[in-house]
């Protein structure tokens, strides 16, 4: 917890704001403590900033342990497929191990599995306000995190305080949809606004640069089809502490090109100089900050005996399908015209489905504390929704759907690519932010915020996060708020976990 300025009975102190970074699977905690800086730049002293680690997630016990040790989550995740187009038996595969997964809970971690659900936590989160001397939950949660929200302002209504919820998830077809249909709506779209940038900015900002947006396109395509026929060696005998070698692969590019979308004021830039290091034969630049890094790492973990989590799809799976009302039990030929479905919007969904409903097919374990209710209700106070034009995961429109049915509430939109408000730095965003926060002060029905910031520019004439030009930055950000660039802007806490996030 980062206390408020003011101590507990001063008229300034507003009490605590909960946080939840989405997932399902991050830390709360590690996300206070990192963005601490940043949430208190944006929201003031007024607030106690609270971060909590969900059932199932983090230091929380006890552990959802499906693996038995590093080695043994090692092992599985060296063997799944995630992404289903990589060959032709990729898609048979994953359809197998996600059996695997769900057979390995229900040995080894059911009663824990069956405790994590988000019902569970939204009651948890109450508790955890009233333990705090407050009745009405103040909250910030993105991604999944606004699955979270949007339960506990249904299960609660009177209960809820200042609530935003960022870059939200369409929660009726979390609970509700037999399959994802909507996800990835706007994903292609957020692509296509990368190359347009590219353009903008020219060959000595963007490395793939062409003189047109089909043309930089194409380059990028064929990058990832010859590298689809003909996967790049990776050899390191230097660096000691770091994997010795690899094989860079069709799914690695693609995982790298959906990591952009999701951060592109930050990675877009390196995404594109990775494309021509791969046209030069290097695989060095994706393979860092990969999934497959990820899963290397996991030969340092050290068990000792105790419970052991992954962190990966061990964790957000109990989460993401016992959650389910609808059942998202499917046989091959129903998975697979689901996963046919999902290409339909977007290519990416090859990267996509073996992450998120995919691993439904066969999930043995519904959670004991199921939300059945409705999203249609007045809450005590009006919630916040903000969304992205083109968020790759959690599409505008689904801010919108959720925000029909809470009376009273407002979507923001931040006109911007990227995965929730967080990928890309707003003044306009902030400032609205800030006055819910401090005085309840919603936005104007239909305010569309733009991002301070640019995918490509010149490093000595910026900010350093894809900014405009410190001077252009300086002359309207007020002085408290440039510290909250900077986090965004120096921050791998997104990067990081950017492979976990599934809503």
């Amino acid at each position: 917890m980062s206390p408020s300025n003011f101590s507990t009975g001063d008229p300034d102190h507003l009490g605590s704001i909960l946080f939840n970074p989405g997932g399902p699977g991050d830390s709360g905690v590690d996300f206070v403590l990192e963005f601490e800086p940043y949430f208190r730049a944006i929201i003031g002293p007024q607030y106690d900033l609270v971060g909590f680690d969900p059932r199932g997630v983090g230091e929380t016990t006890p552990a959802l342990s499906i693996f038995n040790s590093p080695a043994e989550a090692e092992q599985f995740y060296k063997t799944y497929p995630f992404n289903v187009n990589e060959s032709v038996s990729s898609f048979g595969r994953f359809y197998a191990q996600a059996q695997i997964l769900g057979d390995l809970a229900l040995n080894r971690a059911q009663l824990v599995a069956e405790s994590v659900g988000t019902a569970a936590v939204a009651t948890d989160m109450l508790n955890i306000a009233r333990a705090l001397g407050q009745e009405k939950l103040n909250y910030w949660g993105i991604s999944y995190g606004s699955i979270l929200g949007a339960t506990f302002a249904a299960m609660f209504p009177d209960n809820v305080g200042r609530l935003i919820i960022d870059g939200v998830s369409d929660s009726h077809q979390w609970y509700f949809g037999e399959t994802d249909t909507s996800s990835l709506l706007d994903t292609d779209a957020g692509l296509t606004t990368i190359y347009e940038a590219c353009v903008a900015a020219g060959p000595s900002l963007c490395a793939v640069w062409e003189n047109s947006t089909d043309l930089v396109r194409a380059r990028v395509d064929n990058a990832i089809n010859a590298v689809h026929i003909a996967p790049l060696p990776l050899f390191n005998d230097t660096n000691s502490s770091a994997i010795t070698f690899a094989v860079v692969d069709y799914s690695l590019v693609v995982q790298n090109l959906f990591q952009a979308i999701y951060m592109p004021f930050s990675d877009a830039p390196v995404a594109a100089e990775a494309i021509v290091a791969l046209e030069q034969g290097n695989g060095s630049l994706i393979y860092q900050g990969s999934i497959e890094s990820a899963i290397d790492a996991l030969d340092t973990c050290a068990s000792d005996g105790q419970p052991f989590v992954a962190g990966i799809l061990d964790t957000v799976t109990p989460i993401l399908c016992g959650d389910s009302i609808a059942s998202k039990h499917r046989s091959f030929e129903q998975a697979r015209a689901d996963y046919e479905a999902m290409l339909g919007m977007s290519s990416l969904a090859t990267e996509w489905y073996p992450i998120t409903s995919g691993t439904c097919t066969s999930w043995p374990i519904q959670a004991k504390d199921l939300f059945n209710g409705t999203f249609d209700t007045n809450t005590s106070t009006p919630i916040l929704l903000i969304g992205n034009t083109f968020d790759p995961v959690t599409p505008i429109q689904s801010a919108r759907n959720m925000s029909a049915g809470f009376a009273g509430s407002v979507v923001l939109q931040q006109n911007s690519t990227g995965h929730t408000s967080l990928s890309g730095f707003s003044t306009c965003t902030a400032l609205a932010i800030r006055a819910y926060f401090q005085n309840g002060t919603l936005p104007a029905p239909g305010t569309v915020c733009e991002t301070d910031t640019l995918m490509f520019q010149a490093p000595n004439n910026s900010s350093g996060f894809g900014g405009v030009s410190i001077s252009a930055r300086d002359a309207h950000v007020p002085l408290d708020l440039r510290e909250a660039e900077r986090v965004l802007r120096e921050s791998t806490f997104l990067k990081k976990n950017w492979f976990r996030r599934r809503m």
